[in-house]
C-alpha cells in the first residue's frame, strides 16, 4: 500500500512539473511578439490592417463625446488599430472604448481623459479654423502610410469634407435606430444635411446653423459635429483601405470643379507673380471667393492681401484659358496622381 501511495505521489509531481514547464513555454510563446518591458515606439509608418469603416464611424461618434472632433477622429482610427493590431498601438496613451463608455455612463460631465490631437477641437482650441475631424483623421493617416502616400490621401479627405452633405444618411440612420455606441445621444433626430464647400469650422458650422435653424450652442449642433467626426473617420479608413489595395484613384478621384480649374489656369503656385501665381493650394476657390466671374481688364475686386487682381489678368486671357484649360487641368491633376500611385 505504501509503494502504491509513493508511486502516485511521484506521478503527481511529474504531472505538475510538466504542467509548469508547459506553462513557461506557453508564456514565452504568448509574449514572443509583445514589446520588451522598456520598448521604444518603432519609426513611422506603423503596420496597418484593413479596418471596417462602419465600426470606425461609430467609434468616431463616440470619440467626440469625450474628445470632440479632432481628438475623437484620431482616437477612433487608432483605437480600431489597437484592437486589431495590438503593438505598437498599445503604447499610445489613450482610453479604451470600454473606459470611455464607463465614463459616459457615470454621468460626469468633465472627461478624465486627454488624447493627442484634442487641441484641434472647434477648429483648433475653439478658433474655428480647420475643422478638427479631418485634422485628427489626417494625423492618424500619417501614422500608417508613407508620407508620399499621405500627400495623396489627405487632400481627398479634405475634398470629401468640402463636398459631402453632413451628417451623412448613414449617421442619421444610426442615430434614429439607436445604433451608435453611447447609451444616450445629444439628439437622436435625423438632423438636416448641408455641404459647407469649406474645410473651416466657422464656415461649416455657420452654414449648417443657417440652414437648420439650430443655434451653434444647441445639443443638435453638437450632435451634428459628433456625427461628422464619425463620418470623416470612416472616410479616412475607406481611403486608407483603398490606398493599400492600390485603387485609391478609382475609389475617390481627385478632381477640381470647373470653376476652380478655371481659376487655376492663372492662379496657382508658380514663379510668375505678374500672371497671377501668388496663390497655392487645392481648396475649391468658392470656399472664400463668392464672385467667380472672370476678371475684367480693370475692376475693384481685391484679394485678402488688398491687391487689385483686375490688373493681373485680362478678360480675354482668363476667359479663353478657363474655357479651354479647365477640363485639361482637372484631367492632368488626376493623371499625375495615377502616375505616382504606389
Amino acid at each position: 500500500m505504501k509503494d502504491l501511495h509513493r508511486r502516485d505521489f511521484i506521478k503527481g509531481v511529474a504531472v505538475l512539473s510538466g504542467a509548469a514547464l508547459c506553462g513557461v513555454a506557453a508564456s514565452g510563446i504568448s509574449h514572443a511578439t509583445a514589446p520588451p518591458e522598456k520598448a521604444e515606439a518603432p519609426k513611422l509608418p506603423w503596420v496597418y490592417q484593413e479596418l471596417d469603416p462602419e465600426y470606425v464611424r461609430k467609434l468616431g461618434h463616440l470619440g467626440f463625446y469625450f474628445a470632440e472632433c479632432c481628438g475623437g477622429a484620431y482616437w477612433a482610427i487608432m483605437t480600431a488599430l489597437r484592437e486589431k493590431v495590438g503593438y505598437p498601438y498599445t503604447m499610445l496613451p489613450m482610453p479604451t472604448k470600454e473606459q470611455v463608455l464607463e465614463h459616459l455612463a457615470s454621468g460626469k460631465k468633465e472627461s478624465p481623459f486627454q488624447v493627442m490631437m484634442q487641441y484641434g477641437a472647434g477648429g483648433v482650441a475653439g478658433f474655428a479654423s480647420l475643422c478638427g475631424a479631418p485634422n485628427g483623421a489626417a494625423s492618424a493617416i500619417t501614422f500608417v502610410a508613407p508620407f508620399s502616400a499621405v500627400e495623396k490621401i489627405v487632400p481627398r479627405l479634405m475634398r470629401y469634407y468640402e463636398k459631402e452633405a453632413f451628417p451623412t444618411d448613414k449617421s442619421n440612420e444610426y442615430a434614429t435606430k439607436k445604433q451608435f455606441l453611447p447609451a444616450k445621444l445629444k439628439s437622436d433626430k435625423a438632423l438636416p444635411q448641408n455641404s459647407s464647400h469649406s474645410v473651416l469650422c466657422h464656415v461649416s458650422v455657420g452654414k449648417w446653423c443657417e440652414k437648420s435653424g439650430y443655434a451653434s450652442g444647441s445639443p443638435e449642433r453638437s450632435e451634428r459635429c459628433a456625427r461628422i467626426t464619425g463620418d470623416v473617420a470612416a472616410m479616412a479608413v475607406i481611403l486608407l483601405n483603398a490606398h493599400f489595395k492600390g485603387n485609391l484613384e478609382t475609389v475617390f478621384p481627385m478632381k477640381f470643379s470647373q470653376e476652380t480649374a478655371g481659376c487655376m489656369t492663372c492662379h496657382s503656385k508658380g514663379e510668375k507673380y505678374e500672371t497671377g501665381q501668388f496663390t497655392r493650394g487645392l481648396m475649391e476657390c468658392n470656399s472664400c471667393h463668392t464672385d467667380m466671374t472672370p476678371h475684367k481688364s480693370k475692376n475693384v475686386l481685391k484679394t485678402a492681401y488688398h491687391m487689385d487682381i483686375g490688373t493681373l489678368a485680362g478678360a480675354a486671357v482668363v476667359g479663353t484659358a478657363a474655357g479651354i484649360g479647365a477640363h485639361a487641368l482637372s484631367k492632368r491633376s488626376c493623371k499625375e496622381d495615377n502616375d505616382h500611385e504606389e
